[in-house]
């Protein structure tokens, strides 16, 4: 099955960001699947656990980074060149 190489890389006409920072979130929850009644996000991956988050902000410009999975920490240098695009955000 042939598969279109631009889906990898865009969505809605926006381009998709690999290996960089993107945004950034406070992560307010953590909740076991509840099914899709309860769980109705089409992102929602069933029978996993869904990640709650607020104050979600878009950076203008991708800061490059290498993460892994699964969740990581960012060092420093990292988190400063986030936060220069974000002055008035308090971690």
């Amino acid at each position: 099955m042939l598969r279109d190489p631009l889906v990898a890389t865009a969505i809605r006409g926006r381009e998709l960001h690999l290996g960089a920072v993107i945004g950034v979130a406070r992560l307010t929850g953590c909740h076991p699947d509840q099914g899709p009644e309860k769980c109705t996000s089409p992102w929602a991956q069933r029978g996993g656990h869904h990640l709650v988050f607020a104050d979600v902000q878009e950076l203008a410009l991708p800061v490059p980074a290498t993460g892994a999975l699964p969740a990581w920490k960012p060092k420093p240098h990292l988190l400063t060149h986030v936060f220069q695009q974000l002055p008035d955000f308090r971690p």
